[in-house]
């Protein structure tokens, strides 16, 4: 083999361990298999008229738990306005990851929600609801309940 070819097999066998050992511990195999808590949330949203337009009005909210793998785990969205946000509540601090989907009008719309932190088992959080408009202004909020 030559200088030049050794040099080359060199580099790239340092740079494949330099990979490797910068890899070490980035990707647990088990997460695969590992699932965490997340709220699973769906709200109707209607449309009430006023004199100059419509205003939306939530009308159901409905909040569940749920496991989800963390390879899929849901974590900040980028901002949607006009857009739906959910907010998870526990002793008056906010444990959810950002959430949002666009608002488009009235219907039925479903977003799932990561949690930063978990509660203890068995506690009691809200899951509030609102809509923002093309501003980011508050035009609709409505709350729920739920165990995690």
């Amino acid at each position: 083999m030559t200088e030049k070819g050794l040099r080359h097999t060199a580099f790239v066998v340092s740079l494949i361990m330099l990979l490797a050992v910068s890899m070490h511990g980035c990707l647990d195999v088990g997460d695969v298999f590992k699932t965490k808590k997340a709220v699973q949330v769906s709200a109707t949203i209607d449309e009430v008229p006023l004199e100059d337009g419509t205003i939306p009005q939530i009308r159901t909210i409905n909040a569940s738990t749920r496991e989800i793998s963390l390879l899929k785990y849901p974590k900040d969205v980028p901002t949607n306005l006009p857009g739906m946000y959910v907010h998870v509540i526990y002793t008056n601090h906010r444990i959810d990851y950002w959430s949002s989907v666009p608002y488009t009008g009235p219907g039925d719309y479903e977003i799932t929600v990561g949690l930063r932190t978990m509660p203890p088992e068995g506690s009691d959080v809200r899951v509030i609801v609102t809509v923002n408009n093309e501003d980011g202004d508050r035009i609709a909020v409505n709350e729920t309940s739920i165990v995690i």
